[in-house]
């Protein structure tokens, strides 16, 4: 059970470390915007700062979504099992998690991978008038892909920890968190 929480940790820490430094592409976000009001206002608009300004707060969702799922902030279904037994819990989690969630990501990692390979291949630039680099933001997809699916095993591994030993070792925030 050792390695078990050698893994989880790791990724835990590298999935939350990510969600923690992808939270400051707020800050890019928030000045561009207030730049592009205040020179709105006094001179004239600016071709890029909605540009910057979406592929920031893009970049910033994504990124996090590994983070969410780590602290089990993403939309569940507990509302049917939150009655039931941990036991039966972590198994419905740990089926959900093998049938559903795992090969979807997997699919879709595969899939982002290609996407954002093309648009290097093609040095893609995004349809707009500044038109800034596409394949830059679109590499997002496929990291987010692979922290979600490193996220996900790491999910299933607590679960099988909580069958082994009846400890709940998912993440469980304590009352009033704000996260």
């Amino acid at each position: 059970m050792d390695w078990i929480d050698r893994v989880t940790k790791i990724i835990d820490r590298i999935c939350i470390g990510t969600g923690k430094a992808s939270a400051w592409l707020i800050m890019p976000m928030f000045l561009v915007l207030v730049w592009e009001v205040t020179v709105r206002k006094l001179v004239q608009p600016t071709i890029w700062a909605n540009d910057i300004a979406t592929m920031a707060y893009g970049a910033h969702f994504s990124l996090a979504a590994a983070y969410a799922l780590c602290l089990q902030k993403h939309i569940r279904t507990d509302f049917i099992s939150q009655h039931l037994s941990l036991r039966t819990q972590v198994r419905m989690d740990i089926a959900q998690y093998i049938l559903f969630f795992l090969p979807g990501i997997a699919m879709f990692a595969w899939l982002s991978w290609e996407f954002a390979a093309e648009s290097w291949e093609l040095k893609e630039q995004l349809v707009t008038t500044w038109r800034p680099p596409a394949y830059l933001y679109k590499t997002i997809i496929p990291i987010t892909a692979a922290l979600l699916l490193l996220q996900g095993v790491a999910e299933v591994l607590k679960c099988i920890k909580t069958l082994r030993t009846g400890i709940d070792y998912r993440h469980q925030a304590p009352p009033g968190e704000v996260t």
